[in-house]
């Protein structure tokens, strides 16, 4: 059972443009709203979800009014100074995006389930990741 979960990038773009698996991950942050699972994101993931948001063609205000209505729902911002030195770790351990050991760092730190998607980043990651999809959109 998940009780904490931090949201990775990619699950919260394929819920802004309604990708493939957009609806689990409307269902996660349901469960984040009603109080049954804790949830978090990094503030580096938030700083992604804004530029790669804008890059898909997303006006920079709408996606910024998105990333607040999370945090009204109850998806809380976990400072990175709680777990930078982590994210080094992971970044160097396993070739990932800094993005991407953030979050798992954040994960982490809050002994939660990051919830990624087709991310290859993550292929050698064996506990604390939930996949709400397996291939790319």
């Amino acid at each position: 059972m998940i009780e904490t979960l931090v949201f990775d990038t990619e699950p919260l773009i394929a819920y802004l443009d309604d990708e493939p698996g957009s609806d689990i991950v409307e269902e996660w942050i349901d469960r984040v709203a009603s109080g049954e699972v804790d949830g978090y994101i990094s503030p580096v993931t938030k700083t992604e979800v804004l530029y790669v948001g804008s890059r898909i063609g997303f006006p920079t205000d709408a996606v910024r009014s998105s990333l607040e209505r999370l945090e009204e729902l109850g998806v809380d911002i976990y400072a990175p100074g709680e777990c930078w030195e982590t994210a080094a770790v992971l970044k160097e351990a396993h070739n990932m995006a800094l993005g991407d050991a953030y979050a798992l760092a954040t994960a982490d730190a809050l002994e939660g389930t990051l919830l990624v998607g087709a991310d290859d980043d993550f292929d050698e990651i064996d506990e604390g990741i939930e996949r709400f999809r397996d291939e790319p959109a």
